[in-house]
């Protein structure tokens, strides 16, 4: 297994790696708040590639036998808006996605993936890799629990009756 920066060739196996973590995470959401839209393949996608343009992001992608079976996707944000007013600004790199397809899970290729984004970061100066998860997703929790990371805050919801 090796890892490579994203290019245009792998396109749409990034766009099915999307898919396969978005559909589930909508198995885990028992809301049923989290879906996989009709145009989510396309529209996220674009969404993404878009983001990482704009915050000096990346996308890296693990690959075994010439085929993409992770990809993590890395932003880098600085301040601006209520950040300047309540905290110290530090520069963040944020993981926004990070999966692996399901026969591959468990093999060290999230941590691998982790590592990498984790290496960017540090080459252009973030203080801290912040990333969120679904609390369902007990097995990446676990991941990130494993690799270092501590809970710094906690989303809660309630439905509104």
């Amino acid at each position: 297994m090796n890892i490579v920066e994203y290019s245009d060739e792998y396109a749409e196996a990034v766009k099915d790696l999307f898919v396969e973590l978005q559909s589930y995470l909508a198995g885990l959401d028992k809301r049923g708040v989290i879906v996989l839209k009709d145009n989510y393949r396309e529209d996220y996608f674009r969404n993404v590639l878009e983001e990482i343009k704009k915050h000096s992001g990346r996308i890296f992608l693990a690959k075994e036998n010439n085929a993409a079976v992770g990809c993590i996707v890395c932003k880098i944000f600085q301040g601006g808006g209520e950040d300047d007013i309540t905290t110290s600004c530090p520069k963040i790199g944020f993981i926004s996605d990070l999966v692996v397809t399901q026969a591959k899970r468990g093999q060290g290729i999230g941590s691998a993936l982790l590592q990498r984004a984790e290496k960017y970061f540090a080459k252009n100066d973030c203080a801290y890799t912040q990333l969120e998860v679904f609390a369902p997703n007990t097995d990446a929790f676990e991941l990130y629990k494993k690799s270092g990371y501590n809970i710094n805050c906690l989303y809660l919801s309630k439905k509104c009756n």
